[in-house]
């Protein structure tokens, strides 16, 4: 009978090298296509925290725009920088203001139905006005008076702080209280707001106002080019204020645009 062999079983070593070879190539795609998910997840995760942050920063600038005396909106020339009066109350004022048209004489005191200050605090009267030249103004006629200050309330009646003549009347008798103007700006990659400042008559620039309190409400954050852009209102269009903001973390930015409509009727 003859003996049968076993053959000997086995890998050569080009077959050896040929699979170590196709292994490396299978872990290299894994690997890759691992790391690639990693880091569109860390990404979709960083776009969510900038649009989150923006959406914050938004709505805050927008909250105290809505509240702005109308045609109290200005814009530096840059676009960097919006300043406004927030309203702190409203009211109908009884009988007509001395104004350039009845040319009555002018008044220390305007008598109103009754009013509250429910936040802040009132230091200037606006009745009247069409454009914010008629606002950051001390001459006389005017559509803005300072006032003795008032908080609290009910009141019936308002303090000027000198004896006073409007631009013209409210088609609508209506007063408007506000406190002190506030700024927001573009400045250095991050949004300041300005307040506790007077009256500023010059002409609206990108610094600081003097003796102004600061508030960092973002950092990180970059310009499009204009941040801040007036849209004025008509008979017919509310006025509105644009303002676009780039957010940005690493490699990562956010670009939210938003617009404001502001109540137009002085």
């Amino acid at each position: 009978m003859r003996s049968l062999r076993g053959k000997a079983m086995g890998f050569t070593l080009v077959e050896l090298i040929a699979v170590i070879v196709i292994l490396g190539i299978v872990s290299a795609l894994v690997s890759g296509f691992l790391i690639s998910i990693s880091d569109s997840y860390h990404k979709a995760q960083m776009r969510a925290k900038l649009i989150a942050k923006g959406r914050v920063v938004t709505e805050q600038i927008s909250r105290q725009l809505r509240i702005a005396v109308p045609n109290s909106l200005r814009v530096s020339a840059s676009g960097n920088c919006v300043e406004f009066f927030p309203s702190v109350a409203g009211a109908n004022y009884i009988g007509e203001l001395p104004d350039s048209e009845n040319n009555a004489p002018m008044v220390t005191s305007i008598t109103t139905a009754p009013f509250l200050v429910e936040m802040g605090a009132g230091n200037h009267a606006m009745v009247g006005a069409l454009t914010n030249a008629e606002i950051y103004t001390t001459a006389v006629p005017a559509g803005r008076v300072s006032i003795a200050s008032v908080t609290g309330g009910p009141h019936t009646s308002i303090s000027l702080s000198a004896s006073h003549r409007f631009n013209r009347n409210s088609i609508n008798k209506r007063v408007y209280i506000a406190d002190n103007p506030v700024r927001f700006c573009f400045s250095a990659n991050s949004i300041v707001r300005y307040s506790g400042y007077g009256l500023d008559t010059s002409a609206m620039s990108d610094s600081a106002p003097a003796d102004a309190s600061t508030d960092i409400m973002a950092l990180n954050v970059n310009s499009p080019g204009t941040v801040f852009s007036l849209s004025p209102g008509s008979e017919d269009r509310n006025t509105a204020v644009l303002f676009s903001l780039v957010f940005v973390q690493n490699d990562e930015q956010v670009t939210l645009n938003h617009q404001v409509v502001v109540r137009n009727v002085p």
